[in-house]
């Protein structure tokens, strides 16, 4: 199995799932046109990384942890569907013992975002980790 990057642009977030630093990280915009084709293959990635990691645990191979970062500036209500079926992956595999923490990001002063993650934590019944950052702006240069 290898990592799987995709690179962001303005309407689609950036994808690093890093298998040898064990983050896997989604970030920026997500309002693709065809919301399913992108987030479908990132779905299978993952079943595929729960595939392989299930098999060290039945060999008991001890699995290091891995962390989730969701770093979105912003996602629209179709995007937010999929991230939510991540999310109760993510769920799946912790209960299977496959151990993940989850990062939520947001900026200081986006207050929606923060309030978007824990929406989302609430509904999947899942903890996240609350990461506040500050986003530079064009004046702070």
């Amino acid at each position: 199995m290898k990592s799987f990057q995709i690179n962001g642009t303005a309407v689609s977030p950036a994808v690093d799932f890093n298998l040898e630093t064990r983050v896997l990280e989604l970030s920026g915009y997500s309002r693709p046109e065809n919301v399913r084709d992108f987030y479908f293959p990132l779905i299978q990635w993952l079943d595929e990384l729960n595939t392989v990691q299930m098999k060290n645990l039945s060999m008991n191979v001890s699995i290091e942890p891995f962390a989730f970062k969701f770093k979105f500036i912003y996602f629209n209500s179709s995007s937010a569907k999929f991230i939510y079926d991540i999310i109760i992956m993510l769920n799946g595999f912790q209960k299977e013992g496959f151990p993940i923490k989850i990062y939520w990001f947001y900026d200081s002063d986006d207050d929606e975002l923060r309030e978007a993650g824990e929406e989302l934590s609430d509904m999947a019944n899942v903890p996240f980790f609350y990461v506040e950052t500050k986003r530079e702006s064009s004046t702070d240069k």
